[in-house]
């Protein structure tokens, strides 16, 4: 089964605020499905956007959001 995030959950992955995540999500920027009112972002896909952003890996950004939550 496709696991599906909040607006919210994928603005954490992506280390910014949920309004920025839902203004990308406007402008078509964030790959998203809505279901009448809500918006939910498929992990798989913002897993590849993340990796097709220039200069960072998935992992390496991952590495950077826990250090940056653990206060390193």
């Amino acid at each position: 089964m496709k696991r599906l995030l909040t607006v919210r959950e994928a603005a954490e992955e992506l280390n910014i605020t949920e309004r920025a995540a839902r203004q990308r999500i406007y402008r078509h920027q964030l790959p998203h499905r809505r279901w009448g009112r809500k918006v939910v972002v498929p992990a798989a896909e913002l897993e590849k956007f993340i990796e097709s952003l220039p200069g960072i890996n998935a992992e390496e950004a991952a590495a950077k959001v826990r250090a940056a939550r653990r206060g390193q």
